[in-house]
């Protein structure tokens, strides 16, 4: 069970990861469409910035691991706030912070798609469970 969770945790890394680059990269072409930017120093910038906050979020998600104890896979709303806490309280975090518009919304846009991949990823997992 240890595995699969693991397993089940670097792919929502790494699919969030690219998720949020995009998205980012999206916003970014669309809002600076008429500025002399240069997107390969963006795209270093959004690329360093979303895996950095995504290490954050993976970090505060690892309780999961205790999700592969019986007693705890039983029990429904611990086992839905150990795997829900920590996207929570980083977006709470997030929105409460004192940071600019661009920036609290990078990490906004970071933690809900971290936060969307990571369900997706728990129905699953409890579906192939069941």
């Amino acid at each position: 069970m240890t595995k699969q969770l693991l397993k089940t945790l670097f792919t929502t890394f790494i699919i969030s990861v690219i998720l949020d680059i995009a998205t980012t990269c999206i916003y970014f072409a669309i809002t600076q469409r008429h500025s002399n930017f240069d997107y390969m120093t963006i795209l270093k910038m959004v690329s360093s910035g979303a895996f950095l906050l995504n290490i954050i979020l993976l970090l505060m998600v690892l309780p999961v691991l205790f999700f592969s104890l019986p007693h705890i896979r039983a029990n429904i709303s611990m086992r839905f706030l150990l795997y829900f806490a920590g996207p929570i309280v980083f977006l709470i975090t997030a929105s409460v912070m004192q940071l600019g518009p661009v920036n609290k919304l990078f990490y906004l846009s970071s933690g809900i798609i971290f936060t969307i991949v990571h369900a997706i990823m728990y129905f699953r997992l409890v579906r192939k469970m069941v």
